[in-house]
């Protein structure tokens, strides 16, 4: 298994895909963060900042988007050819993905609250504000971001491996994300099962307020939101492994 982790290590790191991603990933991560702080009422409380660290999950969407080429770029490719003739497991094959691209978001999200604390701290220290990381639900919301994050990877890996063509497999799942989620919060005979889709969860697991709701919608317990999410990130990709990725792959 260690070396099939580091295989797919070694196949991210030959394309620039990650690193682009990662960039625009900094990007609006700190442009969030400027955009708070320069804010004359943005930032006043340890609440605040937890808020805002909790906006570097941002960084989800460019690592879902890596987990869906993990494995969409092998079959249009066909580099999943010699892949499998190497490893004809395929359910080992999709676990070491999984385990990659989770290990993937948890870096992914690490450079981003990195660079947040980096203008934050400052910031902070110039507004004469005294909060420390570990001040009220600050711990919380990085930790929340970790889990968010890495998870993503391993559900775009999932539609991935599921789906297999990869222009499908990316434009159902930014739809599904960006577009589907929101619409079925503001349908209200249906609105409720929004707590059940990865941006609920994800917004279960951020929130440092359980009381916090969405458009009337009461989101679920953390570790509610951390099952939801696993079940996002783990089902696809069995289904993928034991049905679509045991098909012939030529």
């Amino acid at each position: 298994m260690v070396r099939l982790i580091h295989a797919e290590f070694i196949k991210l790191r030959t394309t620039q895909v990650w690193f682009w991603l990662l960039l625009a990933s900094v990007a609006v991560s700190s442009l969030i963060v400027v955009a708070a702080y320069a804010s004359r009422d943005g930032v006043q409380s340890a609440q605040d900042v937890a808020d805002v660290f909790g906006s570097a999950s941002t960084s989800d969407i460019a690592v879902f988007i890596l987990g869906i080429l993990g494995v969409t770029t092998e079959f249009r490719y066909q580099t999943i050819t010699p892949t499998v003739l190497a490893t004809p497991s395929r359910w080992a094959l999709v676990t070491a993905k999984m385990i990659t691209y989770g290990l993937v978001g948890a870096v992914y999200s690490a450079i981003c609250v990195l660079v947040q604390i980096a203008i934050a701290v400052p910031w902070i220290s110039a507004k004469g504000l005294h909060i420390s990381l570990g001040t009220g639900h600050i711990p919380h919301s990085l930790i929340g971001v970790f889990v968010v994050v890495a998870l993503y990877g391993v559900v775009g890996l999932g539609i991935g491996a599921l789906l297999k063509n990869q222009i499908v497999a990316v434009s159902i799942g930014l739809l599904f994300l960006l577009v589907l989620e929101n619409i079925l919060l503001a349908i209200p005979k249906v609105k409720y099962a929004y707590a059940y889709t990865p941006a609920g969860a994800s917004s279960a697991i951020l929130t440092t307020n359980p009381t916090d709701s969405f458009n009337g919608v009461t989101l679920l317990s953390t570790a509610g939101g951390v099952l939801v999410l696993l079940a996002w990130a783990i089902i696809p990709a069995i289904i993928g492994a034991s049905i679509t990725m045991n098909r012939d792959i030529t």
